[in-house]
């Protein structure tokens, strides 16, 4: 996916999601309402896909810690 239709599909999803916002806050809904769900879905497909695509790059350091998270009760 190039970088325009990823702008494109963006721009689309906010002018949808502004346009609800007005529609819900102030009432005023706009001549041709544009399907929020369907440029969503098809943003999170973007995104996915983009995700997708990227290599993940091991980072050197990293440290993880458990941490007990029991709690004793004591009568």
């Amino acid at each position: 996916m190039d970088l325009n239709e990823k702008i494109q599909i963006e721009t689309e999803f906010a002018n949808a999601a502004y346009k609800n916002f007005v529609a819900k806050r102030f009432g005023m809904t706009p001549c041709c309402l544009a399907d929020l769900q369907d440029i969503t879905i098809k943003r999170d497909a973007c995104n996915w896909e983009e995700l997708q695509n990227k290599e993940l790059v091991r980072t050197e350091g990293l440290v993880s810690q458990a941490i007990n998270c029991v709690i004793e009760i004591q009568d």
